[in-house]
C-alpha cells in the first residue's frame, strides 16, 4: 500500500492536467452529450490495457528504440486522427443523433471503438507507462510483470472515473448552451482537442 496509495493520487493528478485525452472527452461530450464523450472515454480507457501489457512485458523498450515501430504508431496514429479532425471539420452543428421516434441513430460501439483506436496508436502513453510505473513497483519484487498490471488497472478504474465525471458534466452543458454562437466556439474547441493530440504524437 506505500506504493499504491502514492501511485493513485499521482496517476489522479496527471490525469485531471489538461491533456489532449481529457479536453477532447470534454469537447466531445460538450457538442454530443454525455453518452457520446463516456463511449469515447470507455475506448480511450480500454487502451490502456494494450499499453500496460507492452510496459509489463517488456516491449515497451522495444518500442522505444526501434526506429521503425515507433515510426509507424506514431504516424499511423496521426493519420487516424487527421481523418478525425477531417469529420469534426465537417460537423459544424447542434448534434442531431435521435431521430423522430427517439431512438439513437449513432452506435456506441462505433465511438468506443474510435476512443481505443486513438488511445493505442499513441505510442506517448507507453512511453509515459514506462517512466512512470517503474517508480511504483519494488526493485526486489519476484512479480514484476503482475505489479505493473495492477498499476495499469488502478490507473485505468481512476482514469475512467475522471473522464465518465468530464463527460457527464459537460453533456449536462450540452442540455443547456443551445445557442448559435455556443456551438461555433464548441466546433473550433473540438478542432483544436484532435489537433492538440496530433501535435503531441508528432512532437516526440
Amino acid at each position: 500500500m506505500e506504493y499504491y496509495i502514492p501511485f493513485l493520487l499521482a496517476s489522479i493528478a496527471l490525469t485531471l492536467m489538461p491533456g489532449p485525452d481529457i479536453l477532447y472527452v470534454f469537447t466531445e461530450s460538450l457538442a454530443k452529450g454525455s453518452k457520446w464523450g463516456i463511449a469515447i472515454a470507455t475506448g480511450l480507457v480500454t487502451g490502456l490495457i494494450v499499453h500496460t501489457t507492452i510496459v509489463a512485458t517488456g516491449l515497451g523498450v522495444t518500442i522505444q528504440e526501434s526506429k521503425l515501430l515507433f515510426a509507424l504508431l506514431k504516424y499511423g496514429g496521426a493519420v487516424y486522427l487527421t481523418y478525425l479532425l477531417y469529420l469534426a471539420f465537417l460537423d459544424k452543428g447542434p448534434p442531431s443523433i435521435v431521430n423522430n421516434r427517439g431512438k439513437s441513430t449513432y452506435n456506441l460501439l462505433k465511438l468506443v471503438k474510435r476512443g481505443f483506436i486513438m488511445n493505442v496508436l499513441n505510442p506517448k502513453v507507453s512511453i509515459f507507462f514506462l517512466a512512470f510505473f517503474p517508480s511504483f513497483v519494488h526493485e526486489d519484487s519476484t512479480t514484476p510483470i503482475q505489479d505493473y498490471m495492477v498499476l495499469g488497472l488502478a490507473f485505468m478504474l481512476q482514469a475512467m472515473v475522471v473522464f465518465y465525471s468530464v463527460a457527464f458534466l459537460a453533456g449536462k452543458l450540452n442540455k443547456v448552451m443551445q445557442s448559435k454562437r455556443f456551438w461555433q466556439g464548441v466546433y473550433y474547441f473540438r478542432l483544436i482537442a484532435l489537433a492538440l493530440i496530433i501535435g503531441t504524437i508528432l512532437v516526440l
